[in-house]
């Protein structure tokens, strides 16, 4: 009787046990049903995405350099005997531009040419005079020598002389000057600038990771700081090694300037660009979320929330191109990323193109 006493109690225990449990696991269920209804659906904007033209440009400040530029000096000294150039005049390479009085220099060069041909003379009888031993082998190795000696005396005047004589090294447009006719110039004394700027190079710098881009041939937008006027310079030359200061490259690049709107010596805005593509798969930058080392975005498929992990390439302010990770007419969420989790029904209630 005892033991069927304790054998109901415990049965009893058992049944009562069950049902809590039962009560419990019910209610979880119902909380569980409860949280998730918050989010069985999440209503956000989407961006489709299709193939569209991009373009991604750094911009450096630039230099303008005429394509020659010189300083015209004087080579000897001596009065200024004539000028021959009106300031910003255009002249023509070796145009005579100012001639250093030269007189001097023509009479020593009459009275070594005379003495060069006595001494020519000379030779001839000594040479005829060894042929009979007449001579010795020394007296004619001394006449030689001082007729070598007057010919080198006189290439040297025929240099100076021709230093006296100014000319334009190349054609280009002449700057001013600050002598008058009668000056004395002393070596080395400014005459005047001479500039070719009918084309015109332009210095800038560009960031180390952009240095492979910089080649030969590539062409870049000139904006001058000081005019409203554009024009394309193609890059023809970069200095072989990064600045290791600035960690940049130097480049050069030039444009035909026959107009001259631009100015030596101007500051201009150079638009460089780094990345194009006609068919970019664009996402505005604010679908991109980063998880640890990935860059990661939510899209509908089916219906329902994907992640999908993705790799980024150039990008705006505003838009990002997308090169692994997405295809063309994928709709991408752009809003409501905060609860966002993968597999929850998705509605957008707005799409938007890069339309």
């Amino acid at each position: 009787m005892k033991n069927s006493v304790l054998k109901l109690i415990l049965s009893l225990i058992i049944i009562f046990a069950a049902i809590y449990f039962f009560q419990l696991q019910s209610c979880g269920q119902t909380d569980n049903n409860n949280r998730n209804a918050g989010i069985a659906r999440l209503e956000a904007e989407g961006f489709i995405v299709q193939p569209d033209t991009f373009s991604v440009s750094i911009r450096a400040t630039g230099n303008l350099l005429a394509i020659e530029d010189v300083e015209i000096k004087t080579p000897v000294s001596g009065l200024v005997k004539g000028v021959f150039f009106e300031e910003g005049q255009n002249v023509s390479k070796g145009d005579l531009l100012v001639l250093i009085d030269n007189r001097s220099l023509k009479a020593q060069k009459k009275g070594l040419e005379a003495t060069k041909g006595t001494v020519i003379n000379n030779l001839k009888r000594k040479e005829e005079l060894l042929k009979v031993e007449g001579v010795s082998r020394q007296e004619v190795e001394r006449v030689e020598s001082e007729l070598y000696n007057l010919k080198a005396r006189i290439e040297e005047l025929d240099v100076l002389i021709d230093l006296s004589e100014v000319r334009a090294p190349f054609a280009g447009r002449l700057g001013l000057r600050d002598f008058s006719l009668g000056a004395y110039l002393s070596q080395g004394s400014v005459i005047t600038r001479l500039l070719k700027d009918d084309i015109l190079r332009v210095d800038f710098h560009v960031p180390a990771k952009y240095a492979a881009l910089a080649k030969p041939g590539q062409k870049v937008m000139i904006m001058s700081a000081a005019r409203t006027d554009t024009v394309t310079a193609v890059i023809y030359a970069t200095l072989p090694a990064i600045d290791e200061s600035s960690r940049s490259l130097q480049v050069r690049a030039r444009f035909d300037n026959k107009s001259f709107s631009f100015l030596p010596g101007d500051f201009v805005q150079v638009f460089f660009t780094v990345s194009h593509s006609e068919e970019a798969l664009l996402i505005p930058a604010q679908a991109i979320i980063s998880e640890m080392h990935n860059q990661v975005i939510y899209k509908a498929h089916k219906g329902f929330v994907k992640k999908q992990v993705v790799q980024t390439g150039a990008h705006t302010r505003d838009m990002i191109e997308i090169t692994q990770g997405v295809s063309a007419g994928d709709t991408v969420v752009i809003t409501g990323l905060m609860g966002i989790r993968e597999g929850v029904e998705l509605h957008f209630t707005h799409l938007k193109t890069n339309e």
